[in-house]
């Protein structure tokens, strides 16, 4: 069973005095180890100088900044904070007061969850967390409905690192070199063309990958355009730099290379996207797009000798499983043979072992039951999202949870739901890795969409800015992991 804590996604809390007391027992006992919740209606509107900021918004409708690890004011929020035990019966209950909760660990039990639960007349929003998945702080976000869609504007705000021009940053592949253009790219930046010319980049980071790419067909209109997953170029050359104001980087020619052969579109798999990432420095950087229509082949090119460089294929699509298609987004890690041998379908999803899927139903014991999982298959993390009408209410309930087929559905303050569901979300995470956990959440956290029918995005979200779900994207990008998700309707 898997039961690793999830990486904090928001700053964690720093907790002194761990590990006991001094060598003679004396002094006094170490502070249990608290969990913290804060909220705040989280919206972002942009400024005059088209710069963006996280605001939230109190009831009386006055804005307040609104930081990953702090709300500065926030005062008369509402809601319910619900502890609930491994069967998912409620223990304790804390009415939300103030824009922050603080609870000892020790209060929510092993396998249990922690749910935020906001009723607003007839609708009931809540999400759950089992305790391993819980970081030590965690800042939830309203729904606002007073802001335009045109006044969003959901970006990295107050976390956004200092950000600095690097002018004339030059890849110069002049020196026996069979690169027709370059690029450029950064760890925010997927790629930046350029015809052998200098490129201005922004933001502080340490290092770059600059790459040659080789030419298309002759007289392509898109032969500048190094970014096209329909056509992807060949790499020939490349280097990691240091940024610096006016550096010139020679770029290194690439001697080991193996053809990418994309798998045909099948019954029981059908890619949209692949590509080759590679981890320097333990940053990922795209190496390279693959092709994914069926049978196209591009020699991709690598550097076995440096210790430095990590591959991984990626790819996304969908897989079928006992007849079922399921959406799939996977990251592996190669081998120095795989990339010897060349890669196709076998590379990729060969031994991927994915679990039917069921008509998703809530019983009346309150289990509500997804698909189908094999003997040995468990692992990971899953997110069920699911709504459903009881009377006059409707309940939108988000679960993130070790990944079992007979989810307990925390209990929700007089709203059991039973009966079949047609209205769901699902994501199952194959993981061991705590970042790619954290991905998960951050790919259905938007607090700029208040659509309530789309359960792809958690409406009481962690509040992450645009710039936190990217890195954590990217991050994904060189962890072993897949992932499949499908939704009804």
């Amino acid at each position: 069973m898997f039961n690793k804590q999830l990486l904090a996604i928001l700053i964690p809390l720093t907790l002194t005095g761990c590990g006991g007391g001094s060598d003679d027992g004396g002094g006094p006992p170490p502070p249990a180890p608290k969990y913290t919740f804060e909220f705040a209606a989280i919206y972002a509107k942009s400024s005059p100088d088209s710069n963006c900021a996280v605001y939230g918004e109190k009831q009386d409708g006055k804005q307040i900044l609104a930081t990953k690890d702090r709300v500065i004011s926030g005062i008369n929020t509402t809601g319910t904070i619900l502890i609930h035990d491994d069967r998912g019966n409620v223990v304790n209950t804390y009415d939300v007061e103030a824009n922050k909760l603080t609870i000892n660990q020790s209060l929510v039990p092993a396998r249990g969850y922690v749910t935020f639960v906001l009723a607003k007349g007839a609708e009931i929003t809540a999400v759950s967390y089992q305790k391993s998945a819980l970081s030590q702080t965690l800042l939830f976000g309203y729904p606002v409905d007073s802001v335009s869609n045109d006044d969003r504007c959901i970006t990295s705000g107050a976390t956004e690192p200092n950000e600095r021009e690097y002018t004339n940053v030059r890849v110069d592949v002049s020196n026996g070199s069979n690169a027709y253009s370059v690029g450029i790219t950064t760890q925010d930046k997927k790629t930046l063309s350029s015809n052998f010319g200098a490129k201005t980049i922004s933001r502080s980071f340490s290092s770059a990958l600059g790459v040659g790419y080789a030419e298309k067909a002759a007289g392509d209109p898109s032969n500048s355009d190094i970014t096209d997953i329909a056509e992807p170029r060949e790499i020939t050359d490349y280097k990691f730099f240091n940024l610096a104001n006016d550096a010139t980087v020679e770029l290194d020619k690439l001697i080991e290379f193996n053809n990418w052969i994309a798998p045909v579109s099948t019954s029981e798999y059908d890619l949209t996207a692949a590509a080759l990432y590679v981890g320097y420095q333990q940053t990922p950087y795209i190496w390279q797009n693959l092709p994914h229509s069926a049978s196209d082949t591009i020699t991709y090119r690598y550097d076995p000798d440096n210790s430095n460089l990590d591959y991984f294929l990626t790819a996304e699509g969908s897989v079928d499983a006992s007849g079922d298609q399921w959406q799939l987004s996977t990251a592996q890690q190669l081998s120095g043979t795989q990339l010897g041998n060349g890669l196709d379908s076998t590379s990729l999803v060969g031994n991927i072992t994915v679990p039917s899927q069921t008509t998703v139903n809530i019983d009346g014991s309150g289990n509500l039951t997804a698909y189908g999982q094999v003997p040995g298959g468990q692992a990971g993390i899953q997110r069920i999202a699911y709504q459903a009408v009881n009377g006059s209410t409707t309940v939108t309930h988000v679960i993130y949870a070790e990944a079992t087929n007979q989810q307990v559905v925390p209990e929700l303050p007089g709203n059991m739901i039973a009966g079949t569901l047609n209205h769901y979300d699902i994501s199952v995470m194959y993981t061991e890795s705590d970042q790619a956990l954290a991905a998960l959440m951050a790919e259905h956290t938007n607090p700029s969409i208040t659509d309530s029918s789309d359960l792809s995005v958690d409406q009481l979200p962690v509040l992450l800015t645009t710039y936190e779900r990217e890195q954590l994207a990217r991050q994904k990008k060189i962890i072993d992991h897949y992932q499949i998700s499908a939704s009804n309707p």
